[in-house]
């Protein structure tokens, strides 16, 4: 049925709910796919439903009576944190059918009919959401320490569930029945669903069938898993992804392709596909993926990743906090990257080692000095210590540790993060100014930091700014020695001074473009020190930073004890780039002000983004400095 619009305007999709009009995101990616959402009592060239509940009916109707094309929506497969909350990361549009009716010529099967072709983003989205273990929904705070080490695994569905096609508690039940004929040794789980009620009952289950605990993420389950049992639930295409073949007792989209033993076989499903090809069919081909900010399709990959960190923050934020030591003027952002439900949480700013957690800037903050109340868009968060104090384990630490087992798909992610930091020439504070033309010769940079900043107290105590610049003069008497004081020391928002010495001293101008013109930083604990590693500039450190001891750079102070015991890996710079700006960080984007990942904020950054400074005024401002200086923040 062809779709007829006024000349110059967007077909008008009509709606009879008023979810579709009440949800901007929801509006912005059906716009980016050429429509203009309208209510449904209007003039339109289309009908809108989502799924086929109840309203859908109601709209599945009015297309009929006014003869107009039917577009059928549906979450795609991975959604979210949690069931039905907030923006969905992924939708399925059909004009011709509903992906799980295998009695109707849907869109979604007949893309997997023409046997997709899997590309690169493909594969590094399916191994990425392998290695992140994401699932349609993502809330889960616990692990499967507490369920038998093997079992079959029988999945329940909600009742009234429009991908039953009918099925009620009856088809059910005999699904558990052959799960038990089929498995008379083993324990049967059943796996309720997230968000209600199910087919099968909660209680006075027969001998050897028990409830599998809520909260438990289904990818720590599945190698203990023997046995699947499904109806039509994602879970099966979750368990075909991670390996299983599941036996499949309805007709979802994912069975009939020879991944899966069929039950009731589809007819009408006659190609085989590899569990790669699915994927690309299921989730490149027939979803789209909506950008938080345009709507605009941003592909699958972006939309695991964005997932992953999204998830990942979620899972380590895990709880209602009382926030200890935050500046007042950061509290509402600090909020906002926090979690709000679960046990109470203590997470403090800076290190103290009594709280529950400790918090501090990211190391991608904003544009602009935090000292000059510019709010983050990172944090970082960490359970065990903090990463400036190398007496003690950091969750850093043991993410930096671990990065050697990166799968190859998670690197060639940093490397394309690290590459647009280098090329938009991004750094901490984003800052711009000329920089002067510099002596030939060859440069070393020294990074100067503030005095009395916890980096520096912890990190390296006894090394001041010109203990730096009289070493590097000692190494090298004939090199253009560089010094740049910290931003916040030059605009006199933080305590310390410019020392003498070095043959040229820059004090305006961001750190990334100046990287590209020295041969060598020397530094005490500066995250510039990360910065240049980055770049692949040469690093000597007097003190003990994060990013020291890995065999990265020249490390040249007194070593902590158990230091070294700790830091025995040697990971490559994408390694130590995923494990510092992928893993540790929270990330908030400031358009839409919800969690999101290191890319949104380079895309963020790259358009030009950038967020006033919070205004206090009188004797507020004073108090703020007060207190800033108090939490080193």
């Amino acid at each position: 049925m062809n779709i007829v619009a006024k000349a110059g305007e967007l077909p008008r999709l009509g709606v009879l709910s008023l979810g579709f009009l009440r949800q901007p995101w929801l509006r912005a990616a059906l716009r980016a796919q050429g429509w203009q959402v309208v209510p449904g009592w209007q003039q339109c060239d289309a009908v809108a439903v989502w799924g086929r509940g109840n309203v859908a009916a109601r709209g599945i109707a009015l297309a009929r009576r006014r003869d107009l094309p039917l577009l059928t929506i549906e979450d795609s497969f991975l959604r979210s944190i949690h069931a039905g909350a907030g923006p969905a990361a992924g939708l399925i549009l059909d004009l011709h059918g509903v992906h799980y009716d295998p009695d109707s010529s849907s869109t979604v099967a007949a893309l997997l009919n023409a046997q997709p072709q899997p590309d690169a983003d493909t594969r590094d989205a399916l191994a990425l959401m392998q290695h992140h273990q994401l699932s349609k929904y993502n809330h889960w705070p616990t692990g499967a320490d507490a369920l038998p080490d093997r079992f079959a695994l029988v999945v329940d569905q909600v009742a009234g569930d429009a991908a039953l096609m009918g099925a009620d508690a009856t088809a059910f039940a005999g699904m558990l029945g052959a799960a038990r004929a089929r498995n008379p040794d083993l324990p049967i789980l059943i796996r309720t669903h997230p968000s209600g009620q199910g087919l099968l009952p909660q209680t006075d289950l027969p001998a050897g069938v028990s409830l599998m605990p809520q909260g438990v993420n289904p990818w720590h389950i599945w190698p203990r898993v023997a046995e699947v049992h499904v109806y039509s639930s994602q879970l099966g295409f979750e368990a075909i992804l991670a390996g299983h073949r599941p036996i499949v007792h309805g007709q979802p989209i994912y069975a009939g392709w020879g991944l899966s033993q069929d039950l009731t076989p589809i007819a009408i499903r006659t190609t085989q596909l590899t569990r790669l090809q699915l994927f690309a069919g299921l989730m490149r081909d027939a979803s789209i993926w909506p950008d938080p900010v345009t709507g605009c399709d941003g592909g699958v990959l972006a939309a695991v990743q964005r997932l992953a960190s999204t998830s990942a923050a979620h899972r380590r934020t895990y709880g209602t906090t009382q926030l200890v030591g935050v500046s007042g003027w950061k509290r509402h952002r600090v909020a906002q990257m926090l979690g709000d439900i679960g046990p109470k949480t203590t997470v403090a700013w800076g290190n103290d080692r009594t709280a529950d957690a400790r918090i501090e800037d990211g190391f991608l903050r904003s544009r602009g000095l935090g000292a000059a109340l510019v709010p983050p868009v990172s944090l970082i968060h960490d359970r065990t210590g903090l990463h400036f104090d190398p007496a003690h384990p950091s969750d850093l630490e043991r993410f930096i540790a671990d990065s050697p087992t990166l799968p190859p798909t998670a690197l060639t992610r940093a490397a394309k993060l690290r590459a647009r930091l280098i090329a938009g020439q991004f750094d901490k504070y984003n800052l711009t100014a000329p920089l002067p033309t510099l002596p030939q010769g060859h440069r070393i940079l020294i990074a100067g930091q503030v005095r009395g900043d916890a980096s520096v107290r912890f990190g390296g105590p006894n090394i001041t700014d010109a203990d730096i610049v009289q070493a590097a003069r000692r190494a090298y008497p004939a090199a253009v020695l560089i010094y740049k004081p910290h931003p916040d020391v030059v605009a006199g928002l933080r305590d310390g001074h410019v020392v003498d010495g070095a043959d040229v001293v820059i004090t305006q101008g961001g750190l990334a473009p100046l990287l590209h013109q020295v041969d060598a930083l020397w530094t005490n604990t500066s995250l510039a020190g990360f910065e240049a590693l980055l770049r692949d500039v040469p690093v000597t450190c007097l003190g003990w930073p994060f990013y020291a001891g890995w065999g990265l750079t020249q490390d040249l102070g007194p070593v902590p004890d158990g230091l070294l015991q700790r830091r025995t890996a040697r990971p490559g710079m994408d390694m130590l780039t995923y494990a510092a700006l992928i893993d540790y960080p929270l990330y908030l984007d400031p358009r839409t002000k919800s969690r999101c990942g290191p890319e949104d904020i380079l895309s963020w950054l790259e358009q030009g983004g950038h967020e006033p400074a919070i205004p206090l005024a009188g004797p507020g401002r004073v108090l703020s400095r007060l207190l800033r200086y108090a939490t080193r923040s």
